[in-house]
Formats: C-alpha cells, structure tokens, sequence
C-alpha cells in the first residue's frame, strides 16, 4: 500500500511539474503577444497599415430626362 501510495505521488509531482512549465511557457508567450499587439495597434492608429490608396471620385455620365419612349440605340450609346 506504501509503494502505491508513492508511486501514486510521484507521478503527481511530476505532472505538477509539468503543468508548472507549460503555464510558464505560456505566459511567456501571452507577453511575447502583447508586444506584438501593442505594435499593430501603434500602426493602426498611425495609420501606417492602409494599403489601398484612397478612393477618387468618379464622373458618371447622366442619362437624359425620360420623353416617354426610349430607343435601344440610345441605351447602346448611354453603356
């Protein structure tokens, strides 16, 4: 019973062990992480990640005033 009742804890140790360093790692990472969103939220507000130039204005021509009947030439001309 006393050799189950240590192998039993030491396996515990062990995985305690384990999970100590994989918290560890992981909040190693979680601060690696932060640095890198810090970044990225410095060059958003800066603006620096806008890859698409801005938009222009575009000059679309206006069909004329509707007379009542319309010819198919004059829809070929408008597109």
């Amino acid at each position: 019973m006393k050799e189950l009742l240590k192998s039993t804890t030491k396996k515990l140790a062990e995985r305690d062990e384990n999970l100590e360093d994989m918290v560890l790692a992981m909040k190693k990472e979680i601060e690696e992480l932060k640095g890198v969103l810090t970044i990225y939220k410095t060059a958003l507000s800066n603006g620096m990640l806008s890859s698409r130039p801005k938009q222009q204005a575009m000059d679309v021509p206006k069909p004329e005033k509707f007379k009542g009947a319309r010819s198919a030439k004059d829809v070929d001309n408008f597109l």
